[in-house]
């Protein structure tokens, strides 16, 4: 049989069955919150990463300006650094997705489908491989592609042929990125069909994994400019060449980020929890101080008072751990595969590891008796003389502090208002309790929504940079006053200047050579470009061998200074530079004049690509114009290779940006729910406080609505509060929290600008929440009779 104090510990847990039913739930967010995050990051690690070797993925891949063939395959994997190499081909088509709308394919072609060695592309349906004169198209593309399996799609070539094929399947191909990443539809033919395309039956990309040391990028890079500088010997000019992350999946480090800011707010929402628990206790020990005095009286020691209250806060966790374990599982099985949908990975298992469900043990055991440790302690020393002579409403009286002084001065209010004024400042440290766990959570929904506005504005004076609304490339150079006049007769076109984009490398004093430069070569004074200067200036009409590089590209330069003569590498030839400014940018790019550019590489007013401004610059008339010029450009047999629009570029990058923000405030939803409920037990608490005040009320005539008007205004009041100083928090803390994501994902803090819209929006749900978490404890005590509310201790 239960010994008394342990059978009152029952008691109280289901006696007061609100009470617990609250604290258990905010402790079981922070544990739920912990146990998903936890198990996601040990599931998607592992399944991505073993996904993502399962295909053998290069080390390194480079491309050619020129075909080549499978001698210098053979070549460069019998090199003693290499361990396997494979040569593909990847020609940037157009394929139909609309009437009279186009968009960028990678078409591949790879020799043999059955014995791929690197990269290997899985058959997801259909055929296998790809028949004669049909594609392939990758799986994450084909909501982009608008074809299905089985549609016949009109495929334009870059000589400005028009083929029908048929989708002949679905493939599955990691090494790519997700098409809703970089806007890029991926098909898949044979080397036969890429004839029939008018193309090169040779490679044009070279990949390759290294002998040893598989997982060392260092050495990886090192064997790279071994098998560049062997391809160049062959006569052929490199366009570029790429490192990839060895062993990790191009978004693995993205995931990765994305699950350490949910587990900041994970935890952060645990020890919001913690805050309630506080309150909990305390408001107990409080209430049940006469019982303490009574059971001191009677010989109870203590430690065993101590003991039967860390007992019902253990209670309090043990609860919420079965709430929160088998909810953390379900919900970090949804986010996986929500995730792995997103990143295009297949999920091969899923299970909660044991070290998770024993850290959600320790989590949900020593959260609630840390935070319970002090006030415990304190009331259980209580002697039983303090105790019993503690009657009545308590010590917490209002009208001793300066706080309750200046409240005491507000009239004009009717008495229910300042009744519920005065109350709210009644118990100064639950206030702060409550008030803390409601401002942290405000703070950070709205440091939420500020960074959404700062990723946007990030976007914006990115995009801004380019001073074009629509960017056409062809297959080759033509005449810069041909494309400029031809695109000037397309209606809606106010403006278009050829430009001259090229790779290069720089030669470094070592002779070593870095990674890839794109080089944008705009006329002189065009004003086509305008990017953000942190150092030195941007380009003058009359520089001649001036260039601006981007801080991206310098980062992996660190020897270089503005002013210094550099020497790049441009189609094999060397040249000389003088670094006159440093911009900001996230991809490694230079900026040049286009006349000493083009004198150097003999295309003078030539150019391969015109960028147009529109009359208006929202994306359906970019959509429109750009169809029209490449209508047009087909008419003159100026073939169009690819077609860039800033909209829809800004719109894709969007689209990714909204994923980051909706899994940040997923999580501030959780924090706001833990303040709700901190809210709705401080409300339940001070009902219960005050059960003999109501009795009064209700005893000098008050009516029902009156008493729920008290407690309803003093959430109010509280609500207010905590909005005001989260608003103030969020401040700062949203500044914190916009350049954590940008150095996190760009290695920039983001353009920082606060979200009034998202102070508003706390706003609301706060007065909402507030409401609610006061109403039910407030109805509760409006039906309390008179008699009952009197008797009551």
């Amino acid at each position: 049989m239960l010994r008394p104090r342990w059978r009152k510990v029952l008691a109280d847990l289901w006696l007061n069955k609100t009470r617990t039913i609250l604290v258990v739930l905010s402790v079981a967010v922070g544990v739920f919150a912990v146990g998903a995050i936890m198990i996601s990051q040990g599931v998607l690690s592992e399944d991505m990463t073993r996904s993502y070797l399962s295909i053998n993925p290069a080390n390194a891949m480079i491309m050619t300006a020129e075909a080549f063939d499978d001698n210098l395959v053979k070549a460069v994997r019998d090199m003693r650094e290499v361990g396997e190499a494979e040569g593909r081909s990847n020609v940037t088509m157009r394929l139909q997705v609309g009437p009279e709308e186009w968009r960028n394919i990678d078409v591949i072609a790879i020799s043999n489908y059955k014995d791929m060695r690197i990269n290997k592309v899985r058959p997801q349906s259909g055929d296998w491989p790809p028949p004669l004169r049909q594609l392939l198209i990758e799986r994450s593309a084909l909501g982009l592609a608008n074809a299905k399996e089985g549609d016949v799609v009109r495929i334009k070539t870059p000589s400005g042929k028009i083929r029908q094929m048929r989708v002949a399947g679905v493939t599955h191909d990691l090494s790519r990125m997700p098409a809703m990443f970089d806007g890029s539809i991926y098909g898949y033919v044979t080397f036969d069909t890429m004839a029939w395309l008018g193309e090169s039956r040779n490679y044009n990309e070279m990949y390759f994994t290294v002998a040893e040391n598989y997982f060392d990028k260092e050495h990886i890079s090192e064997v790279a400019k071994k098998v560049q500088r062997k391809i160049e010997r062959s006569g052929r000019a490199v366009f570029f060449t790429m490192v990839y992350q060895p062993g990790e999946h191009p978004l693995q480090q993205t995931i990765n980020t994305m699950l350490l800011l949910l587990g900041v707010l994970g935890g952060l929402s645990l020890v919001l929890s913690g805050f309630l628990i506080v309150n909990t206790i305390s408001a107990i020990l409080a209430q049940q101080v006469r019982q303490i005095g009574i059971m001191k009286a009677i010989g109870a020691r203590s430690d065993q008072i101590m003991g039967m209250y860390m007992a019902m806060v253990l209670s309090f966790g043990l609860l919420a751990l079965l709430v929160a374990a088998p909810l953390g599982a379900l919900g970090a099985r949804l986010f996986c595969q929500f995730m792995a949908g997103l990143f295009n990975f297949d999920l091969s298992s899923f299970s909660a590891p044991p070290k998770v469900v024993a850290v959600q043990f320790a989590v949900s055991m020593i959260t609630p008796v840390l935070a319970a440790l002090y006030p415990v302690i304190k009331g259980s020393q209580i002697t039983a003389y303090q105790a019993m002579s503690d009657y009545g409403l308590g010590q917490a009286q209002f009208g001793a502090s300066w706080v309750d002084r200046l409240v005491e001065q507000i009239r004009g209010l009717s008495r229910p208002v300042l009744l519920s004024l005065r109350n709210t400042f009644r118990r100064k440290g639950r206030l702060a309790l409550t008030l803390l766990t409601l401002t942290l959570g405000g703070a950070i929904f709205i440091s939420v929504f500020t960074v959404q506005a700062s990723l946007l504005l990030t976007l914006d004076d990115l995009l801004n940079v380019w001073k074009y609304d629509v960017w056409v490339m062809l297959n080759k150079p033509y005449r810069m006053t041909e494309l400029q006049e031809q695109a000037m007769a397309v209606p809606g076109v106010v403006d278009a200047i050829g430009v001259y984009f090229v790779a290069a490398r720089r030669v470094r004093p070592d002779d070593t050579e870095s990674g890839q430069l794109f080089m944008f070569a705009a006329p002189e004074g065009s004003g086509l470009v305008q990017p953000v200067i942190s150092q030195g200036r941007f380009l003058l009409p009359e520089d001649e061998n001036a260039i601006v590089i981007t801080s991206n590209f310098l980062k992996d330069e660190p020897d270089i200074q503005l002013g210094d003569e550099i020497t790049l590498k441009i189609a094999g030839k060397k040249t000389k530079w003088r670094l006159v400014g440093v911009s900001q940018w996230l991809a490694p790019f230079a900026y040049v004049n286009y006349s000493y550019l083009a004198r150097l590489t003999a295309e003078m007013g030539r150019v391969s690509s015109v960028c147009i401004v529109t009359e208006q610059h929202d994306a359906d008339t970019q959509a429109r114009v750009a169809q029209l010029v490449e209508r047009h450009f087909d008419q003159l047999g100026l073939n169009v290779s690819a077609v860039v629009k800033i909209a829809e570029e800004r719109a894709e990058v969007e689209a990714t940006f909204n994923i980051i923000v909706v899994l940040l405030l997923i999580m501030a939803v959780l924090m706001a729910v833990v303040g709700g409920l901190g809210l709705m037990g401080t409300m339940s608490i001070n009902v219960l406080e005050r059960t003999r005040e109501i009795g009064v009320m209700r005893a000098i005539g008050a009516s029902d609505r009156a008493v729920i008007q008290v407690f309803v205004v003093e959430g109010l009041i509280i609500g207010l509060l905590s909005w005001l100083i989260g608003t103030l928090l969020a401040l700062p803390l949203s500044k914190v929290l916009s350049d954590a994501v940008g150095i996190a994902f760009w290695q920039s803090p983001l353009s920082y600008t606060f979200s009034p819209g998202g102070a508003v929006i706390w706003l609301a749900v706060v007065v909402v929440v507030a409401a609610a978490a006061s109403v039910i404890p407030a109805r509760n005590a409006s039906r309390v009779t008179v008699r009952e509310a009197l008797a009551y201790e």
